[in-house]
């Protein structure tokens, strides 16, 4: 990371790839050590490492908010509204500092960690710069005012997102969460100065491409003298972990830097033959302990007056790509099965004042007592099988990313731009907003762990969107890197033509909320030529039992329609202390309410039904019999699986034919090794059959796996216990799926006439009509269907009229499609289990894909749509069969 120049930059590049700009670069903090001894600091590893001289200016400062009489506060602290200023929009920081001299020539800058989100400095009433700035860096030089060795009084104006509106109201600067009073405001996570050599080294960013085997790395060298200067550029390579690698040599350059610029050199590529344990790799399969190889470029600059520079960035060596319909990662497929962590809700948390939870909640921090910290929290997700967080509109700590690098968990870094309700203006704010987007990526792009940019939140959402500026943040981002796919999560109502003009390889669209608010559901996009996937569903019942089990249904059903990329939202509403420490009690959640789950009434997850049943739809080596699932999918109020209702029943010494979906969302190993066994009254019962098979299943595929097996003749249930294993280490084992044994649990086959309990009107096809295709509605009248018996348990519904069988177009999954005739042909479409409901009535569910025959709105008109929707237990999806002679 370096810092921005306040006079105009020039850049030199001694290299045909890849010209980058200066960048800001973060403060620093005094290092913590974390529980492994290694240092660790909230604003990041890399932060200003080539100063030659740190003053840390925390304390406290004086503080004049505006109209009223000057006090003090605690600089960082959290900003101001952590410290109890909860009214103020703008304010005056000041204090005084000495120079140090480092007995050379010298640059001094002033760094704050993060200011949101206006700052003008001030050195002896004197003004400097104003910078405008959305949860990244504040660099200012001073050294053309404050000398070495000399004392002067600094100040601070600043300027929070209440003093950035237009006249309408709406916010000029990407505020993240205007619906949280809490998200942080003033100078907050760290202010140093900090002295530099004059010619210095000010960043690198590192590329590396496992595709070309390279390596390529941009330098920037600052020169704040008043002369020209030519500087030798030398470097090595090291592990930043103790791994042992055979590191190629690099090239020296020179540069000539003019006065008061900035030159960027571009060295490489390198050829890198290292091979794939020197790769950065996520923690998938879930291992404990798991650490990822990451490597150390230290660069070293000469100048021609004598003087050096030496500065060391820490990289992984990946890449990230977006190839067509897939993400891939080091060239294999990659699908993505995470979270969407919003760290304005933990804004409102009252630790010591509410607000700034990712610098000070210590769940984000590293371990202390009684608290594991935000290590502790990578590994809660990654034992839930995430394999993905979003940081979702309040960008993380440099802290945060640090760690996700050392420990394998993948991120999609996103901006703070958020359409969704139009508070931010995106014509007004422009510039604002372009310039956030650009510098999060330049502050951001060396951690390996960052594997997307997601430049704007639902900007589909309010009334400020436009082709033209999705486009300008594409450009800043993408100009910025270059190495990663870029999203725009869209909001409900967007069309993946969205942006029509938008067609950049590495550019895509992920939508939100496909099934509507609040509601189990199985839908996703399906884009030719993209990757599919979902960032967000469930919210607002995710504070909800219920809806905590759709974190695990629905996902799995998603999953079995080979989508790209799926994360429900959000965790934090279901279970809160997957930030350890947290309470049910401490904060409340966007949408209202409490969390379900904290530590005060979950001290051990990883025995939580719920908990499991989530690690298990997630499992990157699941065995899972999808239309089970789907059955069970909308779950009730109190999460549970599977629902008694839904369980099919069988017959004594009946057959029983179950195809299972075997995924491998592992990055390496094509053989799965699969197993079942059927056990009788428990899971641990008697086998009363069994097999085995290893499978070849292409990495970030799935395949179908049939299992059979004959009901005995006594008992009471039978369980079905799955598992699967990859080089002789269990991956997945479920034992939740169980049949019923007897009579089963339909009715009588035969002849009956379908009425439903909310009209009273019996299903039948319109007209009467013999085509395939004709719609099934309700009518009054005397429409009969003759009830025949099917495999595992369900039924087929002909249509005595016609002769056809009540059908689901196309195998479709989409909720409100209306139900249809068509010859009889097998298929799983064709096929409904009818399930008993209080009173004798039966509610009419697809085998295919678990949803519910319904009368389209509870309408109790004639003509009205039987529709295909998720199972809610209404009376407009409970039908009577009537027996007919």
């Amino acid at each position: 990371m370096a810092r921005v120049l306040v006079p105009a930059v020039a850049a030199v590049v001694l290299a045909v790839v890849g010209v980058t700009t200066p960048i800001p670069a973060a403060g620093s903090a005094a290092p913590v050590p974390d529980v492994n001894g290694v240092a660790a600091d909230v604003n990041g590893v890399a932060a200003g490492n080539a100063a030659i001289g740190s003053v840390d200016l925390a304390g406290r400062w004086s503080f004049t908010p505006a109209g009223r009489p000057a006090t003090t506060i605690t600089v960082p602290g959290g900003g101001w509204y952590k410290q109890g200023f909860t009214d103020v929009s703008e304010a005056t920081y000041s204090r005084t500092i000495t120079v140090p001299d480092s007995g050379q020539p010298q640059s001094a800058w002033i760094e704050f960690g993060a200011v949101n989100h206006q700052a003008t400095l001030s050195v002896d009433g004197r003004v400097v710069a104003t910078q405008t700035t959305a949860f990244t860096p504040s660099n200012f030089d001073i050294t053309a005012v404050a000398a070495p060795g000399t004392t002067h009084t600094i100040s601070v104006n600043v300027k929070g997102r209440n003093a950035l509106k237009t006249p309408a109201g709406k916010y000029l600067v990407p505020d993240a969460a205007s619906w949280s009073e809490a998200v942080p405001q003033g100078i907050f996570r760290s202010a140093f100065l900090r002295v530099y050599p004059a010619v210095h080294v000010s960043d690198a960013f590192v590329r590396t491409s496992v595709t070309d085997q390279s390596l390529t790395y941009d330098v920037s060298v600052t020169n704040t003298s008043g002369s020209a200067r030519t500087v030798t550029l030398g470097g090595t390579l090291a592990s930043d972990n103790g791994a042992n690698f055979s590191y190629p040599a690099l090239p020296s350059r020179t540069v000539t830097v003019a006065a008061r610029s900035t030159a960027t050199v571009t060295v490489g590529p390198v050829a890198w033959s290292l091979g794939s344990a020197s790769y950065w790799w996520p923690n998938v399969p879930y291992r404990q302990g798991y650490r990822a190889q990451l490597h150390r470029l230290s660069v070293h600059a000469s100048t021609d007056d004598g003087r050096t520079s030496d500065a060391t960035y820490r990289f992984g060596f990946r890449e990230s790509t977006q190839n067509g319909e897939h993400y891939r990662l080091n060239g294999v497929r990659l699908n993505v099965r995470g979270d969407n962590l919003q760290g304005a809700d933990y804004d409102r948390i009252n630790n010591g004042g509410k607000g700034d939870a990712y610098h000070t909640l210590p769940g984000f921090l590293p371990p202390s007592t009684g608290n594991g910290g935000w290590p502790q929290a990578v590994d809660n997700y990654q034992r839930l099988n995430y394999n993905v967080v979003r940081i979702h509109q309040e960008p993380a700590s440099p802290y945060m990313l640090d760690t996700a690098d050392e420990l394998g968990l993948m991120i999609i870094d996103e901006t703070a731009i958020r359409g969704s309700g139009g508070p931010q203006d995106f014509n007004a704010g422009r510039a604002n907003m372009v310039a956030h987007a650009r510098a999060l990526v330049l502050r951001d792009r060396n951690h390996p762990a960052i594997i997307r940019w997601s430049q704007v939140n639902e900007p589909n959402g309010g009334e400020f969107d436009s082709e033209q500026f999705q486009r300008e943040l594409y450009a800043a981002m993408n100009g910025a890197d270059g190495t990663r796919p870029i999203i725009a999560e869209l909001g409900t109502g967007g069309s993946p033509n969205q942006y029509p003009s938008m067609t950049q390889a590495n550019f895509n669209l992920i939508p939100h909320y496909l099934d509507g608010f609040g509601r189990y559901g199985e839908q996703t996009w399906s884009v030719a030529g993209r990757p599919d996937g979902e960032g967000e569903f469930i919210w607002p019942a995710c504070n909800t039992k219920q809806g905590f089990e759709w974190f695990a249904t629905a996902t799995a059903a998603k999953r079995g329609k080979d989508t790209s990329d799926i994360r429900p939202y959000t965790l934090l509403s279901a279970w809160a202390s997957v930030i350890p420490g947290v309470r049910t009690t401490d904060f409340i959640p966007e949408e209202g309410g409490r969390p379900v789950y904290g530590v005060d009434n979950l001290p051990d997850p990883w025995s939580n039904a719920q908990i499991q049943r989530v690690q298990a739809g997630f499992n990157p080596v699941a065995a899972i019999d999808l239309p089970y699932w789907s059955a069970s999918g909308a779950s009730d109020a109190n999460g549970s699986f599977p629902l008694p209702s839904a369980v099919p029943g069988y017959a004594a010494n009946t057959r029983v034919d179950r195809n299972v979906t075997v995924f491998n969302d592992t990055l390496t190993g094509t053989a799965v090794d699969f197993a079942w066994s059927a056990r009788l009254d428990s899971p641990t019962g008697a086998v009363i059959a069994s097999g085995s098979t290893t499978l070849t299943i292409p990495l970030g595929s799935r395949v179908s796996q049939p299992v059979s097996f004959t009901t005995p003749a006594s008992g009471s249930r039978v369980y079905l216990v799955l598992s699967t294993a990859k080089s002789g280490t269990t991956t997945f084992t479920d034992t939740a799926e169980y049949f019923t044994l007897g009579a089963g649990q339909g009715p009588t086959p035969g002849k009956y006439r379908i009425v439903n309990r909310n009209s009273g009107k019996p299903l039948t096809i319109a007209g009467n009509s013999t085509a395939d295709g004709a719609k099934a509605v309700q009518q009054t009248g005397n429409a009969t269907w003759t009830v025949s018996t099917g495999p595992n348990g369900a039924f087929s519904l002909r249509y005595d009229a016609t002769g056809k069988v009540l059908d689901v177009n196309g195998s479709s999954s989409t909720t409100g499609l209306q139900l249809q005739q068509w010859t009889s042909n097998g298929g799983t479409n064709q096929q409904w289990f009818l399930r008993p409901a209080a009173g004798g009535f039966f509610t009419i569910v697809n085998v295919g894909n678990g949803l519910a025959a319904d009368v389209y709105g509870a309408s109790t008109s004639d003509g009205a749509q039987v529709v295909q929707w998720t199972a809610n237990g209404g009376a407009n999806q409970q039908w009577q069969l009537v027996p007919q002679s």
